[in-house]
């Protein structure tokens, strides 16, 4: 639960920062790609990436 809370928290700043809605996509003991809604996962469209433990640490 607590990973679902950091990936929601960091989505939330990004959308503050942007404008923009993002998609995640989360690999367990990796951390979490974001990119903008819709673009596709490639290297060049991600916009922010988070290890296992930033997920954590931004769940409060």
């Amino acid at each position: 639960m607590e990973i679902a809370a950091g990936i929601v928290n960091i989505q939330r700043k990004l959308l503050e920062r942007t404008g923009r809605k993002t998609d995640v996509y989360y690999s367990e003991g990796q951390g979490a790609l974001y990119v903008f809604m819709g673009e596709p996962l490639t290297v060049n469209n991600v916009i922010y990436a988070a290890s296992e433990m930033e997920l954590i640490m931004n769940a409060t």
